[in-house]
């Protein structure tokens, strides 16, 4: 029996991935607004590796350091990004795990927000394009900033270290040094609406890095199109129940369902299969979710769906129990 193994390797500065998606989700909650001023520890000051050079008493804002966390790869963003988040490097990190969890990142463990190695700081190429999709799907605005070729702090001008910034279609994602000749790439590119994700760990220098990103983003465009499944809003399920009222409630998509699939097999068959909430009872509201809708392609899990109730539904009366009960007998 063959057993697959899964990689976990040193993701180096693709951790700041996820720094941005937690700093992303506390401005969102309004804890940290892009235009408030930092204040930089000394811990932040004295970061090592790659900086945008921050230091106490200068002003920056939290929309700085998120230039200089995407685009410089500042280490000394992540941590002043952390500190001011959730009051200490620590905290933050927790967040950070939390949030992995969540997504289902099975191979990821954080001990830091700026990706410096660490024993225990751990992911793997497919958790990295997960958390990428999560957090361009929830913060698009990632892109209008990780893909600059450059960036200018105190007037000190830096240059992106991803070695695909600034061409054609590229508007991301993150790069990394995980030990000398090994480089992380996360490249990620949008061209006529659609945005694919290439993750190369481990390459032996940045410009591996960068051709092989771009070699595997060429055979998205030209290898693979999206195919439309179903409508935002769309039924894709009815469950029936003699207690509710109505006795019937439909289950729809909260967001359009599009696939991937190989263009020379266009004839493909997809399988959808909708699976219905566990102990699922009345009362629930419209929009309340029902269960999952899975989409599965040669026996390989493409996605899973959120399916919600399209109205609300209230437990029947007893008359209305009564009246289902005398029609199952006729």
């Amino acid at each position: 029996m063959a057993i697959l193994r899964i990689a976990a390797l040193k993701p180096s500065g693709l951790v700041k991935l996820m720094t941005a998606y937690v700093m992303y989700q506390a401005e969102k909650q309004g804890l940290v607004p892009p235009q408030q001023q930092v204040h930089v520890s000394d811990e932040a000051w004295h970061a090592q590796g790659s900086r945008m050079f921050i230091q106490p008493r200068l002003s920056v804002t939290m929309a700085q350091l998120e230039r200089g966390l995407l685009i410089d790869g500042g280490n000394d963003a992540a941590i002043a990004i952390a500190q001011t988040v959730a009051g200490s490097v620590g905290g933050f990190v927790d967040l950070m795990n939390h949030d992995a969890a969540a997504m289902g990142l099975q191979h990821t463990h954080f001990t830091n927000p700026d990706g410096l190695p660490e024993p225990g700081q751990t992911s793997t190429a497919l958790d990295i394009a997960r958390l990428s999709k999560r957090l361009i799907q929830a913060y698009p605005q990632v892109l209008q900033v990780a893909g600059k070729a450059s960036y200018t702090y105190n007037h000190i001008t830096q240059y992106n270290y991803n070695p695909l910034a600034g061409q054609d279609d590229i508007d991301g994602l993150g790069v990394g040094l995980a030990a000398k000749n090994s480089w992380n790439l996360d490249a990620s590119a949008t061209r006529d609406g659609r945005t694919m994700v290439a993750v190369v760990l481990g390459a032996p220098s940045r410009r591996v890095a960068g051709s092989d990103a771009s070699a595997l983003l060429h055979y998205g465009w030209d290898g693979w199109q999206n195919r439309p499944l179903y409508a935002a809003g769309q039924m894709v399920a009815q469950i029936r129940h003699e207690d509710w009222s109505p006795v019937a409630v439909q289950g729809v998509t909260t967001r359009a369902v599009i696939v991937s699939v190989p263009k020379q097999q266009q004839g493909a068959k997809l399988h959808t299969q909708f699976i219905p909430a566990a102990g699922l009872e009345a009362p629930f509201r419209a929009g309340a979710p029902i269960g999952t809708l899975t989409v599965s392609w040669q026996g390989h899990l493409l996605q899973t769906v959120p399916v919600v109730a399209k109205i609300a539904v209230q437990p029947a009366g007893w008359f209305t129990r009564l009246l289902h009960e005398g029609e199952s007998w006729l």
